[in-house]
């Protein structure tokens, strides 16, 4: 049977630009300029914080961004007591160091703190006309969901999104101990498919480094998801074909025959 892997983020549902808006609007909430430049402040202080962070390799942690690890769940997560604490304690010292860089009140740092992540669960949602798309391709395929991340919290995103349903399996980074561009997760998608006489017929994300990468690891032909002015056509990549679209709604799969490039492991 002819399979999908789709990416997650920026692909069904909005990351980056929801993450800039949630800024915006927490920075809004603490009497904060919402400007371009305070939010590009606020977002290398995010991601340079969290690179420092102790915990930032451990378990599942290990392939989340910045900004998703200020609003990342707080049970179910099958990390230990100390980094959940820890994680809480990051997210109030990020809101703190932002306040600080813009000579406001470090104290309404927790206020911050939990506005963000109020906003950020509100932004959940599939980007405009996904359901549907994913409807019509489920029609002739089987869909699996590839992203980087931790499990619990990538689950609840698609869940929150009304996504779920319409996958046969989700593969998380958090899940299968490696990122995406790891050749250790074509792998495993390798044997699953194995096991399940199943093969690729198209990989789609937006992310040349994690998307693109893995369809190049697997042998398969891609789908780079870039919206107009952003995508580079002279990426380089091993796989057989990749086409560049606007948006999810763009895809026109015309799965490759049986001859087609086998999985190289």
């Amino acid at each position: 049977m002819k399979t999908i892997i789709i990416d997650l983020d920026d692909t069904l549902i909005e990351d980056m630009q929801a993450a800039k808006t949630s800024v915006a609007q927490t920075l809004s909430t603490v009497a904060l300029p919402t400007d371009g430049e305070t939010i590009e402040l606020a977002l290398q202080l995010i991601r340079k914080m969290w690179k420092a962070h102790p915990h930032r390799h451990t378990g599942s942690l290990a392939h989340v961004s910045g900004w998703e690890a200020l609003w990342l769940p707080r049970e179910n997560t099958g990390l230990p007591g100390p980094v959940i604490e820890s994680l809480q304690q990051h997210e109030v010292q990020v809101w703190s160091a932002i306040l600080d860089a813009r000579r406001a009140d470090p104290a309404r740092a927790k206020t911050a703190a939990e506005g963000y992540r109020s906003f950020r669960h509100r932004l959940i949602r599939a980007l405009p006309g996904t359901q549907a798309k994913l409807a019509e391709l489920r029609q002739n395929h089987r869909l699996w969901l590839a992203t980087n991340g931790m499990p619990a919290h990538q689950c609840r995103k698609l869940a929150k999104a009304g996504l779920a349903d319409y996958f046969d399996r989700i593969l998380v980074s958090g899940d299968v101990g490696a990122a995406k561009s790891h050749p250790a997760f074509a792998s495993a998608i390798g044997r699953e498919l194995a096991r399940d006489e199943l093969r690729i017929c198209l990989v789609i994300g937006d992310s040349t480094t994690q998307d693109l990468q893995l369809a190049s690891n697997g042998g398969w032909n891609a789908a780079h998801v870039c919206p107009a002015g952003s995508c580079d056509e002279e990426v380089v990549n091993t796989v057989t074909t990749v086409t560049h679209i606007r948006s999810l709604n763009h895809v026109a799969c015309e799965c490759p025959s049986s001859a087609a490039r086998r999985l190289r492991l």
